[in-house]
């Protein structure tokens, strides 16, 4: 089972990732990235990665229309407290080297 939660905080949004993210779930958490990608007071994209355990193709998907999005709009995008099982994923996805990764905000 995934869920996400949005806090904001000024020019931050902090989206907390939780359980296996997979196809079934992108739809929603894509509409809601974009959407704060597109708010004008949003300067900075936090991704939570602490409690999220898994995620497919589907997911590393977002993660590369994120980063498209947070580039097209000058905006920062980060991601943090990335699991080992998720850093695996990463690691064979190529997408460290894309994304900031900070173990602790």
């Amino acid at each position: 089972m995934f869920q996400h939660e949005i806090k904001r905080e000024n020019e931050k949004a902090l989206v907390l990732l939780e359980g296996s993210l997979s196809l079934r779930d992108t739809p929603k958490l894509k509409a809601d990235i974009k959407t704060l990608i597109d708010t004008p007071e949003v300067e900075e994209l936090v991704l939570d990665f602490k409690n999220l355990s898994y995620l497919d193709s589907s997911g590393v998907g977002i993660l590369l229309h994120t980063y498209s999005w947070t580039k097209e709009k000058n905006k920062q995008v980060r991601i943090i407290n990335l699991s080992d099982e998720v850093r695996t994923i990463f690691t064979v996805a190529n997408l460290l080297d894309i994304f900031q990764l900070r173990e602790e905000t």
